[in-house]
């Protein structure tokens, strides 16, 4: 099972909010306080979500008094997996499913292991899956039937 971590969570959940206030006003920004309070998530962390959502360019900032953020992308412009990838680093099902050298020493059966290409496929559905997922389809009141705010 693929278990997102709570920074991940955290952003889809601003997100979400933002995207939900943007529709009914463009000009809306919201603030790192507002989505902590709302959803009584830890104030510091929702912050450096926020600012690691900028620093993506997936939301820009507002400064001044009514300052806060507002979404710089189209949530359809952006796939699960971009969105795990820009959260979470580059993930696999497996250590040796991932191309890279450090993922040769993750694994304590080397050349012995005999499913390492079958894994390597299977991490690529996946992958393949997560992509044609859009944050725009997760953020959707119709896909979270029964959540509040």
């Amino acid at each position: 099972m693929i278990k997102f971590n709570r920074t991940t969570e955290y952003g889809l959940m601003a997100l979400r909010h933002m995207s939900r206030k943007q529709l009914m006003d463009p000009s809306e920004v919201t603030s790192a306080r507002e989505v902590a309070d709302t959803y009584g998530l830890p104030f510091e962390i929702t912050a450096k979500t926020l600012l690691r959502l900028k620093d993506s360019g997936l939301i820009q900032s507002a400064h001044g008094a009514k300052g806060g953020y507002t979404l710089q992308k189209s949530l359809e412009q952006i796939s699960l997996a971009e969105f795990l990838d820009l959260m979470e680093g580059r993930q696999s099902l497996v250590a040796c499913a991932i191309d890279s050298d450090e993922s040769l020493l993750d694994c304590a059966y080397g050349n012995r292991c005999e499913i390492k290409h079958v894994m390597g496929r299977l991490n690529e559905k996946v992958a393949r899956f997560l992509s044609g997922i859009q944050l725009s389809e997760i953020t959707q009141e119709s896909f979270n039937k029964g959540s509040s705010p």
